[in-house]
C-alpha cells in the first residue's frame, strides 16, 4: 500500500461517526479542520492538525479526553502525538479496507 493511500484510510476512518482505532484507543475528528500532511525524515507519514484537533478518549479508572496534536504513520505502526500527554505508539500489520460503514450514504428521497 503506498503512503498516500495509508494517509488517505487514516483520515477516512478518523472523520467517521466510528473514528480511527489504534490499538485500545479510538481518536475521532470532527469537520471541518486543518491539518497538514507531510513526509519525515525517514519516509515515514506525518499528519499534524493545525485547527479543530481530534480528540483521543482514554478510559482507564476515569475516561478521559485528550487533544491529538498529530499521527505518525510508520512502515509497522505509529505513533499518535498528545498535547500535555506522552505519546502513543501503536502498531498494526497493514490497515484494513475501508469497511462500507465507515462512509456516510446520503438519504436519497424517495419517487413515485
Amino acid at each position: 500500500m503506498n503512503e498516500l493511500q495509508k494517509v488517505y484510510d487514516v483520515l477516512v476512518q478518523l472523520y467517521s461517526s466510528k473514528g480511527y482505532k489504534a490499538g485500545e484507543y479510538t481518536i475521532k475528528a470532527e469537520s471541518p479542520s486543518v491539518s497538514h500532511i507531510s513526509r519525515g525524515q525517514d519516509g515515514e507519514m506525518e499528519i499534524d492538525f493545525i485547527d479543530n484537533a481530534p480528540v483521543v478518549k482514554v478510559k482507564k479508572i476515569i475516561t478521559i479526553r485528550i487533544t491529538v496534536l498529530g499521527i505518525v504513520l510508520k512502515k509497522d505502526g505509529g505513533i499518535i502525538k498528545l498535547n500535555r500527554f506522552p505519546d502513543i505508539s501503536f502498531q498494526y500489520d497493514k490497515l484494513p479496507t475501508i469497511p462500507s460503514e465507515y462512509f456516510e450514504q446520503p438519504e436519497l428521497p424517495e419517487t413515485d
